[in-house]
């Protein structure tokens, strides 16, 4: 039966899909709380191929993995918001470094960021100008686009060195936009049966400056030009991209992350031919009520993460049952019953 269910999952999907397109409407919006993962040490060799109808599989992990929240916001309810007119939602991870962003039905376009990049107590305003443009709508396979952006800003630099007043750092950038492929991706989270592949390349000049207290002279201290590479995927109502990768300066995988929204995978009920089984809430958190038809009562459910290991066996002695979930890890997680078609997925906050 399991090799039944995994040959309808992976197979199906290539007769019942086809490219999508990414819209405002699938971006994030004030009051989304996105649940990330990032593995800061990935094993994962590369990118994979591009073109249509293609099949990323991500699912291999180091053990330096991260769990963050994005969290969007209002602009104007920020801090420094006053800074950014244009914006209209900011994001960030500790409600105290911001990222703002201008969203709009033509394109999604990143304005600057605020926050407390010296660690000194005091934020710092970087304005971009021009914006980066993430998103131009509506973005389709072979879409492709090319964009510049400008990051100049003037910090303190006492507690950098003591001997200057203030240092200068300008970045000039180049950006190059593809959509290079659709297909599936299957990350540690889920499994995204319809997406599109985003290829990235950026051209950067950084020049900086410093100004010391004698003589108060502005001098030219370094300036270097780097190439980065980057690959995001994109899917339906997925707020961030589901799955990025970033690479280090040797052009090797370095970060790998992954989004744990619930509800924007194709879910695995849609080839079930049971959808009686009904789980709440989902996601959760210390414990979940699951309440099956009378066939199921007398059978076991078996509960495996998204790496196939099992996590618990639970009989179910009547047609429903409460689950402890506190010693699980936050995640994804399937249930399994024998004579329903296709695992239930559930996800633990």
């Amino acid at each position: 039966m399991r090799t039944l269910t995994f040959y309808l999952l992976v197979i199906i999907p290539y007769f019942g899909f086809g490219q999508i397109t990414i819209e405002q409407s699938d971006m994030p919006s004030v009051g989304d709380v996105i649940p990330r993962r990032s593995d800061t040490l990935t094993p994962l060799t590369g990118p994979g191929p591009s073109g249509a109808n293609q099949a990323w599989e991500m699912t291999e992990t180091s053990f330096y993995v991260v769990q963050e929240n994005t969290n969007v916001v209002s602009a104007s309810s920020t801090p420094n918001g006053s800074n950014f007119p244009s914006a209209n939602l900011a994001m960030t991870l500790d409600n105290s470094n911001y990222l703002y962003f201008g969203s709009s039905p033509t394109s999604f376009t990143c304005l600057g960021y605020t926050g407390d990049l010296l660690n000194t107590g005091s934020p710092i305003t970087v304005n971009f100008s021009p914006d980066l443009t993430l998103h131009q709508f509506p973005r389709t396979y072979n879409s492709t686009f090319d964009d510049n952006f400008i990051i100049d800003v003037t910090i303190p630099a006492a507690s950098i060195n003591p001997i200057l007043n203030q240092i200068r750092f300008k970045r000039t950038s180049q950006v190059n936009d593809v959509t290079d492929g659709w297909g599936v991706i299957h990350t540690p989270g889920d499994k995204y049966y319809n997406v599109l592949r985003v290829h990235t390349t950026t051209i950067s000049i950084d020049s900086i400056w410093a100004l010391p207290l004698f003589p108060p002279t502005w001098t030219l201290v370094s300036t270097s030009q780097d190439t980065t590479e980057s690959y995001v995927w994109l899917a339906k109502d997925g707020k961030l991209a589901v799955a990025e990768m970033s690479f280090d300066t040797l052009g090797a995988p370095k970060i790998f992350k992954w989004t744990e929204l619930p509800g924007i995978a194709l879910n695995t009920d849609e080839f079930s031919l049971d959808s009686e089984i009904k789980v709440f809430p989902n996601p959760f958190g210390s414990a979940i009520q699951v309440n099956v038809p009378d066939r199921f009562v007398g059978k076991n459910c078996q509960i495996r993460d998204v790496a196939g290991r099992l996590i618990s066996v639970e009989y179910f002695s009547e047609s429903n049952k409460m689950i402890a979930t506190d010693a699980w890890h936050c995640g994804v997680y399937f249930l399994e019953f024998e004579g329903l078609t296709a695992p239930r997925k559930i996800m633990k906050n």
